[in-house]
């Protein structure tokens, strides 16, 4: 494991230059993981400078997720000509910071991958520095590769978090996600923890009988009480009928209420905390819960390879089953080989941490 890297926030700037920092956080309100990881970004560019964040058409409890800084400036979609205009044209230092996650590259994108490639010339022409925290591939159109791959070529540091993408797109490197970098919580002694948290995709179909049988059957000889709530609004549905087909004697749903997202963020986030399991079908869900030392879990037909090939980048394996077709006692016995698992995933988190706060540190000091 890496020397645990010197703290962000503990980082000098050189106040003798105008440093400037151009973070793109764009989202909306209601994906509570999508914040997270683009507030990590914001904390990883303030060292450097005053930020200039351009969050696009948002919504006002996507602003509040972030917490931005009174003396920080936020731009919409409506002053995104001012950002790019003080981006390329203002004095002094400049510090680009993308946005993380995964980054769509379908032909429809096309338009908006030239634009970054002369965006990235034109600021590598005045000296500034280009930092592509960790992304995944989208969809994919080769020419709109192209344009990205011919971007990420010209910038300092381009980071994958899933080796699938780095291996298309044959330039940068693979760190953890973003999510990894979240500080961890020690939350409820392991052994004492009392509760199983499954919290699902509302896209997705309902989970056969034999997988709710099964993690019945499991959260019992485990002496767990199963709840469900959701880190993304669209899966509230989803909670509540789980629920419902487990019944009030065996589950118990929490739901969102009136709560803005930013204080959704902090129940869910208590939650884990509480929780021996998390069984989920999505990535932020799965390393929040890891980062508060849950074992993390899915179990949903068809799994995308998403959730499986970003736990190997921290060589966490054997966590996704697919259960079409399987029986209950199949099941059980994938849930059963989870126990156990809580010492490995709080250690292998860790070094993910370190690991991609250390490289970011090392990115950021040579900018």
């Amino acid at each position: 494991m890496e020397a645990d890297p010197e703290s962000f926030e503990q980082m000098s700037v050189d106040t003798t230059r105008d440093h400037e920092v151009f973070v793109i956080l764009t989202g909306v309100s209601g994906n509570l993981g999508d914040a997270v990881i683009r507030r990590r970004v914001l904390e990883w560019s303030r060292p450097f400078g005053r930020v200039h964040a351009y969050v696009g058409r948002t919504t006002a409890g996507w602003v509040e997720e972030l917490q931005m800084r009174p003396d920080e400036v936020v731009y919409g979609a409506a002053e995104r000509r001012e950002w790019l205009r003080r981006l390329l044209l203002g004095r002094g230092r400049r510090l680009l910071m993308l946005d993380p996650g995964e980054v769509p590259l379908g032909r429809e994108h096309l338009k908006s991958e030239i634009m970054f490639l002369v965006i990235t010339a034109l600021l590598r022409l005045r000296g500034g520095h280009i930092f592509r925290p960790p992304r995944a591939v989208g969809g994919y159109d080769s020419l709109t590769a192209w344009f990205y791959r011919a971007s990420a070529r010209i910038s300092q540091t381009v980071l994958w978090r899933d080796r699938p993408s780095l291996e298309r797109m044959r330039v940068g490197e693979l760190t953890p996600d973003t999510a990894f970098a979240e500080p961890a919580t020690a939350g409820s002694p392991f052994e004492s923890r009392d509760r199983l948290l499954i919290t699902l995709r509302g896209k997705r179909p309902l989970p056969t009988a034999a997988t709710l049988a099964a993690v019945a059957t499991f959260a019992k000889a485990q002496g767990l009480r199963i709840v469900t709530m959701a880190q993304v609004d669209e899966d509230e549905a989803r909670c509540a009928e789980v629920a419902a087909q487990l019944g009030p004697d065996v589950a118990e749903y929490i739901p969102w209420g009136d709560r803005s997202d930013l204080d959704q963020e902090n129940a869910i986030r208590r939650l884990y905390e509480d929780c021996a399991y998390v069984l989920s079908d999505r990535l932020h869900v799965l390393i929040l819960a890891a980062k508060a030392g849950a074992v993390p879990v899915e179990v949903v037909p068809a799994p995308a390879a998403k959730i499986r090939t970003h736990f190997a980048t921290i060589e966490y394996e054997g966590l996704s089953l697919d259960v079409a077709g399987l029986s209950t006692a199949a099941i059980v016995e994938f849930l059963s080989a989870q126990v156990g698992r809580h010492e490995e995933v709080v250690t292998k988190s860790a070094r993910a941490h370190d690991r991609l706060t250390s490289r970011v540190q090392r990115a950021l000091a040579g900018r």
